[in-house]
């Protein structure tokens, strides 16, 4: 099924109204072990947060502020510190460029149909829509807990209207031949939010995805949820890193390119997906290698439940899925194995090609594509389904997920990105405050 990702489109900094409380906030403020501070990275305004990890040191995330400059909404600077000998040295990620670039926005493609005159393709598209439009085309309304002398957390929640095409009448079964006529459409603007959460002693920091379905019913839509999304420079701000590894863990297999820790990610790459999840935690990994120094950075999500939360089902259908390239012959994005078969948006959209090392860093987050819809399981191939909660009784869709960054703890000898570490952890450093 096509992914559309590599036509993910938006208005990036179109503007926007400027931030609620701009002018009238404190422009910083100071807890136990985290802060925030109204400033500027490169020009951008910024709302900076800092807090203490779990080795005491200091990490920071700037996110972008909705202004009349430009719209806000995700970060776009972040750092933290590495040993280094006896001192310790502090990393850069930084997504500053504009276009895609900048971290934690949100996408979500519309599923892909066939019509009942015989065409194919998305709703969105019939209206000369962008199906999946970038999250930071729109302008965001910020939030943001207040810090006393006592706090030892804080959170920033941005939210907006994110519109997905849908039909009038619901549908039973949304993979069933859908009405092409304009008249049979209906174009929703969904309520979205998203919540940063940063707590001393933790490393990693949390983002909440929450999407109200409140003005559909189940059936009318159907869709994926690829936030958060983004491009930055994770490995020290080096645009000349090249791509090393994928990783991740979805609903059925962990999978890995398995590429040696000196080497780049080709598509003639070895890859294994068969190896059962179980109990980890869902998650997904990009490594890349500084060209200077040789060190393997790490971008990576991993699902973080917290209280009465399901969690999502990620994947969807793929014969790749259960098998590895040695049994099934096929090359990473050769004609068995395309780009619409990964769950997670990554490095098949980077360019990969059979030889040469690729600097592409795109990279989100994924789930089914049938959320909004009346389905009730997914077959992930031929003989493998699960079940799905496409539309809750709530009308809510929630999920959370940590952002880990840092040297990949990848080795020839054991590899395992910090991202699988973190989520076969039975307690990952990750914020666990203030659940939106």
């Amino acid at each position: 099924m096509p992914d559309a990702g590599n036509g993910d489109a938006g208005t990036p900094d179109g503007g926007g109204e400027v931030e609620p409380d701009a002018g009238t906030e404190p422009t910083s403020e100071q807890g136990d072990g985290v802060s925030r501070e109204t400033t500027t990275v490169e020009g951008i305004a910024v709302d900076r947060y800092t807090w203490t990890d779990s080795q005491g040191r200091p990490r920071t995330v700037s996110l972008k502020r909705q202004s009349s400059a430009g719209n806000g909404g995700y970060a776009i600077h972040m750092t933290y510190d590495v040993p280094e000998g006896a001192a310790w040295r502090t990393v850069s990620v930084t997504g500053t460029a504009g276009g895609e670039t900048g971290f934690g926005y949100f996408v979500a493609h519309e599923l892909y149909r066939t019509f009942d005159n015989g065409t194919s393709g998305t709703i969105a598209g019939k209206h000369g829509e962008d199906d999946s439009p970038l999250g930071l085309g729109f302008p965001v309304e910020a939030t943001r807990s207040e810090l006393t002398a006592a706090s030892t957390s804080a959170s920033h929640t941005f939210t907006l209207r994110y519109p997905k095409w849908g039909t009038r009448a619901a549908m039973a079964d949304v993979t069933a031949a859908t009405a092409a006529a304009s008249s049979a459409h209906q174009k929703f603007m969904v309520p979205v939010s998203i919540r940063w959460v940063f707590e001393k002693g933790t490393d990693f920091p949390r983002i909440d995805t929450r999407m109200d379905l409140g003005e559909a019913t189940a059936g009318q839509l159907s869709f994926d949820m690829r936030g958060p999304y983004g491009v930055v420079e994770f490995a020290d701000a080096n645009a000349g890193a090249t791509l090393n590894n994928v990783q991740w863990g979805d609903s059925r297999h962990h999978f890995t390119t398995g590429v040696q820790a000196a080497g780049a990610l080709t598509t003639q790459a070895n890859w294994t997906w068969n190896e059962p999840i179980g109990n980890t935690r869902k998650y997904h990994a990009l490594l890349a290698r500084h060209p200077a120094t040789g060190v393997l950075y790490e971008l990576g999500l991993v699902e973080l439940k917290l209280g009465q939360d399901t969690g999502l089902v990620y994947g969807g259908y793929s014969l790749n899925n259960g098998t590895t390239r040695a049994a099934s012959g096929n090359a990473l994005l050769g004609p068995g194995f395309g780009a619409g078969e990964w769950p997670f948006q990554s490095a098949q959209y980077s360019g990969v090609s059979a030889a040469s090392p690729v600097t592409g860093k795109k990279f989100a987050w994924g789930s089914s594509p049938f959320y909004g819809s009346a389905i009730a399981s997914v077959y992930f191939n031929n003989g493998v389904s699960l079940p799905i909660t496409a539309f809750p009784a709530s009308r809510a869709l929630v999920y959370r997920t940590c952002l880990v960054l840092g040297v990949s703890t990848y080795t020839d000898a054991n590899p395992k990105s910090l991202a699988r570490v973190t989520a076969e952890s039975g307690a990952p450093s990750c914020a666990t405050a203030s659940p939106l």
